[in-house]
């Protein structure tokens, strides 16, 4: 079915529900006025099944979406394949309940989709903290860098949020769907190292389509699950044999820096020295992989 899966995991989450359906409501009707032969369904996978989803919130989409309830606990990335694999369209976009889009959101992503003949299609956004907003890529170059693996393993998961991204459901990672990351936290940038990995098509939207809203979480303790995390995906990349080793040894030595970075250094000014060799050398690695991985 031509048109755009929209699946949320859902956490103990009804205080974001009444925003997040009038903001798919209008992009439901903005898409499905401009383009024809398209449809929209909204897949809630409940992974607290011991909250109910209070549904009066949702009646700006009654007709549009449909609910999954986890039979246990079982994390976002399990939640997300849970959605996919009930998906009937052809796009994915894998959204989390807090997350903002813009009204044309739809219209623009699956547009560039379809003339691009797309695998995954990443918007630009803002990254919302505080008052001040700033751009997610705040250049082209950046921007295009996404599309390859050099930044991913140099500096980090470039996209914000899997929000910013459509995914055309038929190129999704096998991989992906059948090993699930059990660690909390990194299952997207998994995602696009497996995309990149399989080489994918993917191409950029320069459109300022999603906003990335920067929460007052605990920052030590979200940085020590981000390490966890993404040391997990490293061994899950190993076994999909889909990433050259030298990559992966990239990866590891960055995540080596920064947790040394983060947890191993007492001295403040030590610590912020070191901060200032791990971001050259961060910089060093990504001029030398830009000269090794091909921008489209």
């Amino acid at each position: 079915m031509q048109g755009i899966s929209v699946v949320i995991p859902f956490y103990c989450g009804n205080s974001y529900l009444e925003t997040m359906a009038e903001q798919l409501k209008r992009n439901i009707n903005n898409f499905k006025s401009d383009l024809k032969n398209v449809e929209v369904e909204v897949i809630l996978v409940n992974d607290s099944p011991w909250s109910t989803i209070d549904e009066s919130k949702l009646s700006a989409i009654k007709q549009s979406y449909k609910i999954v309830v986890n039979k246990k606990n079982s994390g976002i990335h399990q939640s997300r394949v849970n959605g996919i694999n009930i998906a009937s369209c052809d796009y994915i976009l894998l959204l989390d309940q807090d997350d903002k889009i813009s009204e044309n959101y739809f219209e623009s992503q699956y547009e560039k989709a379809m003339k691009e003949n797309a695998d995954l299609i990443i918007a630009n956004g803002v990254r919302k903290i505080g008052d001040k907003k700033h751009p997610i890529f705040k250049n082209i170059r950046w921007h295009k860098d996404a599309t390859t693996l050099a930044p991913y393993v140099a500096i980090g998961n470039v996209i914000a949020s899997p929000g910013q991204c459509l995914i055309r459901k038929n190129a999704v990672p096998v991989f992906w769907l059948k090993n699930i990351l059990s660690e909390n936290c990194a299952d997207d940038m998994y995602l696009w190292m497996l995309m990149l990995g399989e080489k994918k098509r993917i191409v950029i939207n320069s459109e300022f389509l999603y906003t990335h809203v920067a929460t007052g979480n605990n920052f030590s303790s979200d940085e020590k699950q981000t390490i966890r995390s993404e040391r997990k995906v490293i061994t899950l990349l190993v076994q999909s044999g889909l990433i050259e080793k030298k990559y992966l040894r990239y990866y590891k030595k960055r995540l080596d820096m920064r947790e040394k970075f983060m947890f191993g250094i007492k001295s403040g000014i030590l610590a912020k020295t070191y901060y200032c060799l791990c971001e050259i050398q961060k910089r060093m690695v990504l001029i030398y992989l830009r000269n090794t991985c091909k921008i489209k």
